[in-house]
């Protein structure tokens, strides 16, 4: 991913609903980070991110795909082939 992903939708949601749930700074967050490696990130608070950003992004993350995150850039480009799916 370019350095624009950092400035861009689904990235920045992603990194604030993150940020909010794992009670840490959105600087924290970056494109490398393993998912459940960001402080306070564990399987269940891994559910509840993914469940508002489904809401928030309006959606729906399939088991598989979700499998297959492992990074915050994996979930970045999951979010972003899912919303230009749905226009």
């Amino acid at each position: 991913m370019t350095d624009t992903t950092l400035l861009e939708e689904p990235f920045l949601t992603i990194q604030r609903i993150i940020a909010q749930v794992a009670k840490t700074s959105p600087q924290a967050v970056v494109l490398e980070n393993p998912v459940t490696g960001i402080t306070n990130v564990d399987s269940i608070v891994m559910l509840e991110i993914v469940a508002r950003v489904e809401l928030e992004l309006d959606i729906e993350i399939d088991e598989e795909q979700l499998f297959a995150i492992s990074t915050v850039g994996d979930f970045v480009a999951v979010c972003r082939d899912l919303t230009a799916a749905r226009t």
